[in-house]
């Protein structure tokens, strides 16, 4: 059998893993307790220290100038997909985390009344979960009498947070119209492990050997980007729309630490492979590079009555095209040693082995929100939004290595109030629920139904998978210092 033909039959049908690591949805997080209650529709424009994020030219609308304000979260979310790795084969997990949500503030200059400055320190994206499973059991896998013992594992762990740091300035061109930009710098950090591994034991040891096949994926990287965001804002008393583009990122720089291996054993003689193959791959400190594409948010607010303001705000995100975050440096070392570096190369679609890539697809979220206010010093708010996955690729395949993220879309509700203090100060507090949107779809790893000659180990490809995620999240906010009139 030909190289070039039987290492793709066995490897791309190897590695297409169960999916979901949740770092592919923009609207995961928003930011302060306000926004957070009206579903993201901050757009256009609210009396909040989030605008120094949202669009800073609406910061005109703060009226009290706040010299530190915060927010902390604490969040509950569980996963569980059925029939993740074939039927009954289920993963889930459930992730408990406490984190600084976003400290801001905005101030005005005496000497210049016409300009307001804001600054914010956030975090976003924080996501860490641990996914095992192991099953056993007697099948027909290999061409053999009777049944063979199968034991199969899979284990994946991802940790992910960005810190982003920044100010924005606005300035009031007229009484009803201003601008604003932002300037935030941006730190990623990422873990990820990924292990998958089969092995068949004969019945009789004696006269066979064990066969074996596995993969591993570890790596860990941090990267410093920067990104700038103008924003405009229409505001009148009773109606105020806004807009805002945030620019793609640019690259400042990034190191990470990336392992790779991949091993057959004693699957030639079965017909699938012609020898046994061994790739291994590990690079040092090499450098990173992350980016975020272009999107760009509209916002409208009306007063629908004396005490009741709708907002509306949307943000579309736009394709990117297919990179390389990692563009592995180093040459595999592998076993047959005959095996050419381009054959390798070419079964990862032009890509080293060890290679990390990412792309998104084009993703349009929205949320609407309403806010009442109940009295001078006393208000709630309620609201929703969409939150849809963009990766393209959401599933690993053989020629480009990247995390398993979520195909679920999601939607999610919240509700909050606000209470102000005495001294200037105010307490504020939201509940926000989300979950995954009911989707079916296939699962390619079928630990129930390996068999060599017919799917390489890793079973039949089916349909059936059902995937539940839940999010809950309590924000409590005080906006603390002295204010300023």
């Amino acid at each position: 059998m030909n190289i070039k033909n039987s290492l793709p039959l066995i490897c791309l049908s190897l590695l297409p893993f169960v999916s979901l690591g949740q770092d592919n949805h923009y609207w995961n997080d928003q930011f302060g307790i306000k926004a957070t209650a009206l579903g993201g529709a901050a757009v256009g424009g609210l009396d909040d220290y989030s605008m120094v994020y949202y669009n800073a030219a609406a910061m005109t609308l703060v009226e009290k100038r706040a010299l530190s304000f915060s927010v902390n979260a604490y969040q509950i979310r569980k996963f569980k997909q059925q029939n993740s790795l074939g039927p009954a084969q289920d993963l889930h997990s459930t992730e408990f985390s406490v984190v600084p949500n976003m400290v801001a503030g905005v101030t005005s200059l005496k000497r210049f009344k016409k300009v307001r400055v804001g600054y914010m320190l956030l975090s976003k994206n924080v996501h860490n979960s641990k996914l095992n499973s192991l099953h056993t059991g007697q099948y027909d896998v290999i061409d053999l009498p009777g049944n063979e013992n199968f034991v199969s594992r899979y284990a994946q762990e991802i940790r992910n947070i960005e810190y982003s740091v920044g100010f924005g300035i606005s300035y009031n061109v007229t009484p009803h119209l201003s601008f604003g930009l932002t300037h935030m710098g941006i730190f990623k950090s990422v873990k990820y492990y990924n292990d998958y591994s089969i092995t068949v034991l004969p019945q009789d040891t004696s006269s066979s050997q064990d066969t074996r096949l596995s993969s591993n994926i570890t790596f860990n990287y941090w990267n410093v980007k920067a990104m700038f965001k103008p924003s405009v804002l229409l505001h009148y008393p009773k109606f105020r729309i806004g807009f805002a583009a945030t620019l793609p990122t640019f690259n400042i720089v990034g190191r990470g630490t990336f392992l790779r291996e991949f091993s057959t054993l004693n699957l030639d003689g079965e017909g699938l492979l012609p020898f046994d193959i061994s790739i291994a791959s590990k690079s040092t400190r090499n450098k990173v590079r992350h980016k975020n594409p272009a999107s760009f948010s509209l916002g409208v607010s009306a007063q629908l009555s004396e005490k009741i303001w709708l907002h509306v705000s949307a943000e579309s995100f736009l394709k990117q095209d297919y990179y390389l975050i990692h563009d592995d440096p180093t040459t595999s070392e592998h076993y047959p040693s005959f095996i050419n570096d381009s054959v390798i190369i070419g079964l990862f679609g032009g890509q080293k082995f060890l290679s990390y890539g990412v792309a998104s697809r084009p993703v349009t979220n929205i949320g609407i929100g309403i806010e009442v206010q109940l009295s001078k010093k006393a208000g709630f708010q309620f609201g929703g939004h969409t939150d849809f996955n963009y990766n393209r690729y959401p599933v690993y395949t053989f020629t480009r290595q990247n995390i398993q993220s979520s195909q679920y879309n999601r939607l999610v509700f919240a509700l909050g109030g606000n209470l102000d203090l005495k001294g200037g100060k105010k307490a504020s507090m939201v509940f926000e629920f989300g979950f995954a949107l009911p989707k079916n779809t296939d699962y390619t790893v079928d630990f129930t139904t390996p068999n060599v000659a017919r799917n390489g180990l890793t079973g039949d490809v089916g349909s059936g998978v059902k995937t539940g995620a839940y999010s809950y999240r309590l924000m409590i906010e005080l906006t603390l210092g002295k204010l300023m009139e």
